[in-house]
């Protein structure tokens, strides 16, 4: 579907990418170089054998290898997406179970409230709200890019573990991490006062065992299936939504340019992009599958009529 929804576009790659004044003639030699003047089933069929291959194609924009395109754009995502999704996992589910193991006081009030706050800003205004707060009016951080202009990294790992980076790294991180924090807390405190009556945490209490361990080793072990559910699906739609999120803060990553690729009518990038992003969510549910049966050995176990 999307190799027919890229080509039925109006236009084709060389309207963005040749002068006006250049010959009919010169525009042939482009589209049958890049195999665009060949009817669309044979253009599919040279696509599957060349995907079969490992062979994604070339950019048509960039004049190289779609892989050397999305390479480096992938990792920048990954470490953006990938260090937001942990911690606000990880912040949502512990605020969430301490919300609903202390249910009705002043604690949880103010937690649903600025958690249905979060829940209910679109990530890209709240991005422009970081950034007039902590870019524009204090200065604090840079509002835009992943490096500054004089920035040249030595090495692979000079380029994600510099000071220069950091800086770049706070604002759309914190964006992101207010946007997702708020599904988990509300999912972890649902199911933490499913759990909080049942037998098992009555026989924990009695057993003398501290308020916290309770919480952690009984309570929110036997609740954090539904979250680690919603991570799998929060991990597809952060990798596959975030193109708003690195937009607001120009962030080079698989989203813009995934956006820059339907611009150009990049079709190889294009087709790329989406695939990759597809192969995170199923990838993910494979992980979150293996995942139940660490967590809960009952479900390896099927019942037998």
């Amino acid at each position: 579907m999307l190799f027919c929804l890229f080509r039925i576009m109006p236009g084709d790659p060389t309207v963005l990418m040749l002068h006006g004044d250049l010959r009919v003639e010169d525009r042939q030699y482009f589209l049958a170089r890049w195999g665009l003047n060949q009817p669309m089933y044979k253009q599919y069929v040279i696509y599957v054998k060349n995907f079969l291959m490992g062979d994604y194609g070339g950019s048509f924009y960039y004049n190289k290898p779609v892989i050397d395109v999305l390479g480096e754009k992938i990792v920048n995502s990954v470490v953006l997406m990938g260090t937001s999704i942990v911690i606000a996992i990880f912040l949502g589910g512990l605020l969430g179970a301490l919300f609903g193991w202390r249910r009705s006081g002043w604690m949880e009030k103010i937690g649903i409230t600025g958690a249905l706050v979060l829940r209910s800003m679109p990530i890209y205004w709240m991005g422009i709200l970081i950034l007039s707060a902590f870019s524009f009016w204090l200065g604090w951080f840079p509002g835009r890019g992943m490096h500054s202009l004089t920035f040249s990294a030595k090495s692979f790992l000079a380029n994600y573990f510099s000071l220069d980076f950091l800086k770049h790294l706070v604002l759309p991180l914190l964006c992101a991490i207010f946007s997702y924090l708020s599904d988990p807390l509300m999912i972890m405190r649902s199911s933490i006062l499913e759990v909080y009556g049942e037998d098992f945490i009555e026989m924990a209490k009695a057993k003398g065992l501290k308020e916290w361990e309770v919480m952690i080793k009984h309570g929110m072990r036997n609740a954090i299936l539904p979250l680690i559910t919603y991570t799998s699906l929060l991990v597809g739609f952060a990798f596959g939504g975030q193109l708003l999120l690195e937009i607001v803060f120009s962030w080079p990553g698989i989203g813009r340019e995934m956006v820059l690729a339907v611009s150009h009518q990049d079709y190889p990038v294009c087709q790329a992009s989406f695939f990759l992003t597809a192969m995170v969510v199923i990838v993910m549910n494979l992980v979150i599958d293996i995942l139940y049966v660490y967590l809960d050995p009952r479900i390896a176990y099927g019942k037998r009529y």
